[in-house]
């Protein structure tokens, strides 16, 4: 089994435009053939599906236009993480249809949910007599009110024990153990000495592959005893962000985000397994484009891994 993963997915401000021009494979189509030779393929969701909703006072809010879904099924997506710090931007009822929306298109998704439980929940893939199973939390300071608890929706947060209890558990039960944690500081090009730590524990609770994202920038790729740990998978579509919010005043204010060049420096990381775990690592470097697409890049630094 080829199992694939990639970073952050905001098909938003810029992405309207490409939606409507173009249609929502456009951004995939220079990787689409990369990405469909995975089994599964990985990526973080990093804004809701909606086209209107009411929004946090002043809080940078992402969206994507919900056609877009289908841009990711036909580029092989498979599971998307949606326990992120802007899944719920446009709240509930964006979260709720965004949540609907992929079940419909039958896009498993994890890492937030109606309830603790379901934000918690790991899902169970198989492909060729091998089990694949992916855990998902948060752990960023986010000020509105995302984290889920028993009877409120939300994220599934990183309780650091817990969740080596859930690893343990699911390892009992599938080949391979994946987990995908939102966490790190931004723009920050290596994790901070908690992470490393936090990601080793979780590799000795059981867990072959630990993937990151939230710093919007590639880190570094770490073997630890029998299993891998990827710290940031940076971006892998984002645009320039044209932030508009009215202060406590009324005031309209604006502010202009753009991308700088590491942060379009992206790649997908492409495992090979067999049910006694990850056989191999590496890194298909790409690169976020002007015209919003994500292509491959040659740069044997990061396709060599020497894994």
């Amino acid at each position: 089994m080829k199992i694939g993963a990639v970073g952050d997915i905001a098909l938003t401000h810029d992405y309207d435009v490409v939606y409507h021009a173009r249609g929502p494979g456009y951004p995939f189509d220079l990787v689409r053939d990369i990405l469909l030779e995975h089994d599964i393929l990985i990526g973080n969701l990093e804004a809701p599906f909606c086209l209107g909703g009411e929004v946090y006072p002043e809080r940078l809010s992402l969206r994507a236009h919900p056609g877009y879904v289908n841009g990711l099924k036909d580029a092989g997506f498979t599971s998307l993480i949606v326990g992120n710090n802007h899944i719920l931007d446009y709240r509930e009822k964006a979260f709720f249809e965004t949540l609907d929306l992929l079940d419909s298109h039958g896009i498993l998704r994890c890492g937030a949910g109606r309830d603790l439980a379901e934000a918690n929940r790991p899902v169970i893939t198989e492909k060729d007599g091998i089990s694949v199973g992916i855990l998902s939390r948060c752990d960023v300071t986010i000020k509105t009110p995302f984290y889920a608890s028993e009877n409120f929706r939300g994220l599934a947060p990183l309780n650091l024990m817990q969740l080596e209890e859930d690893v343990r558990s699911l390892r009992s039960k599938v080949d391979v153990v994946i987990v995908v944690l939102h966490w790190g500081v931004e723009d920050w090009q290596y994790p901070a000495p908690d992470q490393v730590e936090k990601a080793h524990r979780i590799i000795d609770a059981g867990a072959d592959l630990v993937i990151g994202h939230h710093p919007h920038v590639l880190q570094g790729i770490e073997k630890y005893r029998n299993g891998y740990i990827a710290y940031s998978m940076g971006n892998f579509l984002f645009s320039d962000l044209d932030w508009r919010w009215a202060n406590e005043e009324g005031e309209i204010k604006r502010a202009i985000l753009k991308m700088s060049r590491i942060r379009k420096q992206t790649g997908i990381l492409s495992i090979d397994v067999t049910k006694e775990g990850i056989g191999s690592v590496r890194m298909i470097p790409c690169l976020i484009g002007n015209d919003l697409r994500v292509s491959p890049i040659k740069n044997t630094f990061l396709s060599d891994m020497g894994m």
